[in-house]
Order: structure tokens, then C-alpha cells, then sequence
């Protein structure tokens, strides 16, 4: 199953597959006719001019006919070695050629194929669940998407028509090897029991060492990863020496089992190679017992040593293609670990209504699959499209969850969420993300320029729209100060700005894309208080209004809201203006007393300031 499976892998590509098999027996099989130009020779070279060569029923030359009667025309010796000469000098060109266009087949398939299988794996890993993303080794993800895809790729490509070279070398060698002396070809055979038993439990062993060395690898690159990308926490904390001492952990545990299985690898070569040099010398005995008893002639035995070389050294070759074969067995049933997974796309609706920004939730409950406590208990509450409404709670009570069952990242079991009267299970996941604008609180940049970084939502973008974007996100000012302006490429993930400067990019990346639904999942959180009412006062004067969903834990930003969700526990405890809840006793009112107090005590001493300063 599990090879069967690996196969399935190189899908399209079965029909080249065929043409280099096709290449591979012919090239074998003349290759096989090589050593008879040698016994040619060497008959021609010990016998008398005149006689007849390959009448004799002892060390009788089994090349073709057609390459006999062109080698034989003339009885001069001269002549006949020029004829063998020059038929085995067309004979390499002809095989040369077959070789070139079968190396070249096999570099188109390596490369396409390596390359159809990253673009698949790639573009399942976007589709898989946003559950599946929150919960993987991202070290990991890489690792299956390159180093087993080109393991993977290496062997359908190159080993396993290696073993195709492999049979079609014994059964083209084997065939010639019996016509000279048959008795070789059993000494030269009978080996191969014991090899592929040998092959076999190396082949048991090597597997589950090979599995254990992709699963450390795969800790150490995660490992690796996760200190590159926190490079800026590692040095906050002074933390490199607790980093290194977690790398060296990993990196030795990868390099012990790397050890042991080469250990395992030498032992099983050793062994190879002591019984085939073993063989060979057999084989040579043999060939001198058969000269001394006239049973086979010396042109005979040289050929027969060739071709003896034909099928030993391919059985030794076995135990590369045996390793090789269990890193792509391990490599390819981590690809198709992915691959097994459900697309998030196979539960999609099939509507694309317009989205103008009606949300209703209607008694919605969610949990999830491997839990029995809900996130969100029997919400319902209704936005109509233009308004903005503020979502507070604490940590955990399952703000962020409403959002996630809005962009259909989870799928809710109770109850039913409407988008403009439309049942959003109904509607397709792409179609209603593409309507709806996300900022988070942690925004991602590309390494790119602030310009790109803005207009990647909407590649048409004009620069007027990017700058009327980024003077609504109040990040104009700051752009100028960059020494290139609206060009200046930020560092990987935008390390090279802010964490306000990053939040505000993201704002105006999803004004620009003018979507009708815009949600700020605390995405005010790492800029100032005067900064934040700039914003929302911008985003309030737009002409086209948009349905805005803030999730905050500042009463500030939330209480201009026209409506104030207040969530605990997965339920709605409150909702409604900031006029109403400051004065209702309940969660909101505690946060306002304590937020509220605090700026009215700022703002006194701002206006203290101003006075000063007059």
C-alpha cells in the first residue's frame, strides 16, 4: 500500500516513464554485446587466418548476425580488427545517444516533477483548515514541502529507473553470460538470495531509522525557525545561551541517530562487498578450471569476466536502491500525510450574493470537535450595514472566535449566522473573505515597500488611493520621514517599523481593497489614544460607509461604537450604546470607571500642559 501510494505520486508522468524503459533495454541490451567484440577479438588474435570464427560449439561468439557477416567479409585479421573496431566505436555512438536522450528525459521528469509536486503540496497547504495551521510545526511544513519532495523526486526519477537499469542489466547479462557458460551464470546468481534477504532486513531496520531521523530533523528545523523568526524576544530576554543549549539538544539528537544509521549502512555494505569480490573470485577459478578442461576458451572467459561484472556489481547496487527506496518511503508518507487532509473547501457553499454588511448572528453556539465546552453559548445580536459595532470582554471570553466563524475559518454547530439574508453556509468561503477586510493586532508585512505592502490587497491600486489610505490610517506623516518615502522596503514581517507603524499599514491596506465589511481584531492597540480617535474619526467622515466590527479592550476606542457587545464566557452579557452601559452595573461599567477615570485624568493634564505652555 505504502509503496503503491508513492507511486501514485508521479501521476503524468508515467508515459516519458515508459519512454526511458523503452531507452533502458535497448541501451542494455547492447551493452550486453560489448564483451562479445572482446571475445571476437581475442579469437580472431589466437586463431589461424581463414578459419571460420563461431563454428566451434565450444566458445562459439553470439553476436548479431548481421554484425557478424559485416565483421567476417574479409579473412585478413587487420581487416577483421578494423571491422570490430569500427562496429563497436558505432555501437558506443549509437549507445551514447540513446543515453543522452535518456539523461535528458530523466532531467525533464526530475525537474517537473519535483516541480508539480511542490506547487500541489503548496496549494493544499493553503486550502487546509485554519484549526490544521494553528496546530502545525511550521519547521516542519517546510521541511515536507522541500527536503521530502526532492527526496520523493530523486527516487521516482532516478532510483527507481535505476532498478529498471538494474533488471534489464541481469536479464541481457545473465542470458549472454549462459550462451558462453552457464555454469557462471548459477555462481553468479545464487548469491542473490542471500543479498536480497540481507536487503530485506536492512531494508526493516533503515526504515524505522530513517523515520526517526526526519522526525528530529524536522525538531531541529522548527527549532531553528522559531529562533530566526523571535529573534528580537531572544534578545529582549538575553535568552541566546537557553536558545543554543536548545539547539545543540536537537542538533545532537539529529546527529546520533545520522550516526546510527550509518552504522547500519557500513555494516550492510561491508558485508556486500566482502561476498561480491568473494563471488568474483569464484568466478574466476571457474573460468580457469573450464580453459584447463577445454569446456570454454580463453576469449570466452574474458568475455564471460565482463559480463560477470554485469550482474554482480548491479546486485551490490541493490542495497543504495533499498536505501534510497525507505527515505522516499518516509519522505513520501509524510507528503501524503498532507495531502490526506481535508480541504477546508470541501464544505463550502455555493451562492456569491452582494455583501453591502447585514451580519446577524442567530442563536449561534460553537465548539470544537475534540471538545464538550462551548466557546460561544446561544449568541445572537444584528449589525445593519454601515454600522459599527465594538466587542469587549476578557481574555478568552470568545471575541476573536465570533470573527473566525464570520471569515468561516471554523464552522459553528447552532444556530445560524446571515450576511445580507443570506445563510452564511451558504455563501462560498472565498467569496465572503473577499468581502470582508481583517486587521489583527499582530499585522504580517511582506519584506517588500511600504507602497507594496499597502496596495498588495489591491494590485490596481492608484497612488492617489494609497495615499488617501494611509493619511485616513494616520501614517502619512510617519512615511515621510522614511528616507524613501512611500519605496521604503520594510524588513522581513515589517520588523523594520513600529508596532504601531505595522498596524497602521495594515489599515490602510484594507481601506485600499474598499471592502464592505472591515474588522479590527485589536488592531489599535500598540498606537496612542490621540492617534486611535484620529483613526476612527477618518474612518467615520468617509463617504462610503463601511460595516466595522472593532474588537478592543480600550473603553475609548469602543464607546463611540452604535452598538457594544460585552461578551463573557462564550454569552452575551450586555449590549447596547456606551451611554446605556456606562450606567448599567455589569462588566462594561466596572472597565469605564476604571478607563474612564484614567483619561478623564489625562486629558486634565494635557489641558494643564497647553495652559502652561500659553
Amino acid at each position: 500500500m505504502r509503496v503503491i501510494r508513492l507511486l501514485k505520486l508521479a501521476k503524468g508522468y508515467w508515459g516519458l516513464f515508459v519512454i526511458v524503459i523503452v531507452f533502458t533495454a535497448i541501451h542494455q541490451y547492447t551493452y550486453s554485446n560489448v564483451p562479445l567484440f572482446t571475445q571476437y577479438l581475442i579469437k580472431t588474435l589466437m586463431e589461424q587466418p581463414g578459419v571460420a570464427i563461431g563454428t566451434a560449439t565450444v566458445g562459439q561468439v553470439h553476436l548479431p548476425a548481421f554484425v557478424v557477416s559485416f565483421i567476417s567479409m574479409d579473412s585478413d585479421v587487420l581487416n577483421i580488427v578494423f571491422r570490430i573496431a569500427l562496429s563497436l566505436v558505432l555501437l558506443q555512438v549509437f549507445r551514447f545517444t540513446l543515453r543522452f536522450f535518456d539523461m535528458w528525459i530523466r532531467g525533464h521528469m526530475a525537474e517537473g516533477l519535483s516541480r508539480d509536486m511542490r506547487l500541489r503540496m503548496y496549494d493544499h497547504v493553503q486550502k487546509l483548515s485554519y484549526q490544521f495551521h494553528n496546530n502545525v510545526d511550521t519547521g516542519d511544513l517546510i521541511q515536507r514541502v522541500t527536503t521530502d519532495i526532492e527526496t520523493t523526486s530523486l527516487f521516482l526519477t532516478t532510483r527507481l529507473l535505476d532498478f529498471v537499469y538494474l533488471i534489464f542489466t541481469l536479464i541481457f547479462g545473465a542470458y549472454q553470460l549462459a550462451l558462453i557458460n552457464p555454469t557462471m551464470v548459477w555462481i553468479t546468481l545464487m548469491i542473490a538470495p542471500i543479498m536480497a534477504a540481507s536487503s530485506i532486513i536492512y531494508f526493516t531496520k533503515i526504515d524505522k531509522v530513517f523515520k526517526e531521523v526526519e522526525e528530529r530533523e524536522s525538531k531541529m528545523i522548527t527549532v531553528i525557525q522559531e529562533s530566526v523568526s523571535g529573534s528580537r524576544v531572544v534578545r529582549a530576554f538575553a535568552n541566546e545561551s537557553f536558545e543554543l543549549e536548545k539547539m545543540e539538544e536537537k542538533n545532537s539528537s539529529y546527529a546520533k541517530m545520522q550516526i546510527h544509521a550509518s552504522k547500519i549502512i557500513s555494516i550492510y555494505w561491508g558485508t556486500m562487498d566482502f561476498i561480491s569480490i568473494n563471488q568474483y573470485l569464484i568466478i574466476i577459478a571457474v573460468g580457469a578450471y573450464g580453459i584447463t578442461h577445454n569446456t570454454m576458451d580463453a576469449a570466452g572467459a574474458a568475455a564471460a569476466l565482463q559480463l560477470v561484472g554485469m550482474l554482480i556489481w548491479p546486485i551490490r547496487g541493490l542495497g543504495r536502491l533499498i536505501s534510497d527506496f525507505s527515505k522516499a518511503l518516509v519522505s513520501s508518507d509524510r507528503l501524503n500525510e498532507i495531502l490526506d487532509k481535508p480541504s477546508e473547501f470541501e464544505i463550502d457553499g455555493t451562492e456569491t450574493p452582494e455583501i453591502k454588511g447585514d451580519i446577524r448572528f442567530d442563536h449561534v453556539s460553537f465548539k470544537f470537535d475534540d471538545s464538550n465546552d462551548h466557546l460561544l453559548k446561544d449568541v445572537s445580536f444584528h449589525v445593519k450595514a454601515g454600522q459599527t459595532i465594538a466587542i469587549i470582554g476578557r481574555t478568552g471570553s470568545g471575541k476573536s472566535t465570533i470573527i473566525n466563524l464570520l471569515l468561516r475559518m471554523y464552522e459553528y454547530q447552532d444556530g445560524d449566522i446571515w450576511i445580507d439574508g443570506v445563510r452564511l453556509k451558504d455563501i462560498k468561503k472565498e467569496h465572503i473573505r473577499k468581502a470582508i477586510g481583517v486587521v489583527l493586532q499582530d499585522p504580517f508585512l511582506y519584506s517588500k515597500t511600504v507602497f507594496e505592502n499597502i496596495a498588495i490587497a489591491h494590485k490596481n491600486s492608484t497612488r492617489d488611493s494609497i495615499v488617501e489610505a494611509a493619511k485616513i490610517a494616520a501614517l502619512e506623516k510617519d512615511i515621510h520621514t522614511f528616507k524613501q518615502g512611500y519605496d521604503t522596503v520594510v524588513g522581513e514581517k515589517g520588523t523594520t517599523l513600529s508596532g504601531g507603524q505595522k498596524q497602521r499599514v495594515a489599515i490602510a491596506r484594507i481601506l485600499v481593497s474598499n471592502k464592505p465589511i472591515l474588522i479590527f481584531d485589536d488592531a489599535l492597540s500598540a498606537v496612542d489614544t490621540q492617534t486611535d480617535k484620529m483613526i476612527r474619526e477618518a474612518l467615520a467622515s468617509k463617504d462610503n460607509k463601511q460595516t466595522s466590527i472593532i474588537i478592543t479592550h480600550r473603553i475609548t476606542t469602543a464607546k463611540e461604537a452604535d452598538m457594544i457587545i460585552v461578551l463573557e464566557n462564550g454569552k452575551i452579557e450586555e449590549i447596547g450604546t456606551h451611554q446605556e452601559l456606562s450606567k448599567k452595573p455589569g462588566l462594561y461599567k466596572k472597565i469605564w470607571d476604571i478607563q474612564g477615570h484614567l483619561e478623564k485624568e489625562f486629558l486634565e493634564m494635557v489641558k494643564a500642559g497647553d495652559n502652561d505652555a500659553s
